[in-house]
């Protein structure tokens, strides 16, 4: 079961002492750091028990968040860190991962999932490299959520990725190109702002230089 009440400690500012506090999740989500206020490792102990007991007893789980409210955050957070191009792919690989495993709590992602994602992508045609890239981008995405102690470690961690050939080259029939240009227009219609990388135009281009 996750814990949900860290203890902890903290040194005084000429480092001659320390006291204990406790490091937690209220039932909004915001991150609370409460000191205890003594050294007595046994009475922290015991507060940090009450606290859990407090907490688990709470309507909502501390922290609790779907997959879909994950996702905007995360990448709201990166702000400017990744480019535009990049953000969509994310958000276009993680709207595919909750079709397939429903837009569950964030807790409630585990190794499971992924393969079963990862098999799904298989059976409805993507390639193993393709696969890999998605399940990397995942895995990616929920790294920062272990950074940002939303959960305690990456439940894709040790996915079993897919094998390919580096050195293997697609030819796109006719129809996949059709399809390639059609999801792209359709990524292009669902930006409302006008701030979408216009992929459409960046194939349909591409094939009339080949």
């Amino acid at each position: 079961m996750k814990q949900l009440v860290r203890l902890r400690m903290r040194l005084s500012r000429d480092g001659s002492s320390f006291a204990y506090f406790i490091d937690y999740r209220d039932e909004d989500g915001k991150r609370r750091r409460v000191s205890l206020g003594h050294a007595d490792r046994q009475r922290a102990k015991r507060q940090q028990a009450q606290k859990e007991r407090e907490l688990r007893m709470g309507i909502a789980d501390p922290g609790s968040i779907r997959l879909s409210e994950f996702v905007a955050d995360s990448l709201a957070r990166t702000g400017d860190q990744i480019r535009e191009s990049t953000r969509e792919e994310y958000q276009c690989t993680l709207r595919d991962f909750i079709r397939m495993v429903g837009d569950k709590d964030l807790q409630g992602v585990n190794l499971q999932d992924g393969e079963r994602y990862r098999q799904a992508c298989l059976d409805e045609g993507n390639r193993p490299a393709t696969v890999v890239k998605k399940l990397k981008e995942i895995k990616c995405l929920l790294q920062t959520a272990v950074k940002h102690r939303q959960l305690d470690e990456n439940p894709l961690a040790h996915i079993k990725m897919p094998k390919y050939s580096a050195k293997e080259v697609h030819v796109f029939s006719a129809d996949e190109c059709d399809r390639i240009i059609t999801a792209a227009e359709d990524i292009v219609g669902q930006r409302k702002d006008g701030t979408v990388v216009r992929w459409d135009l960046l194939i349909c281009s591409s094939q009339h230089l080949i």
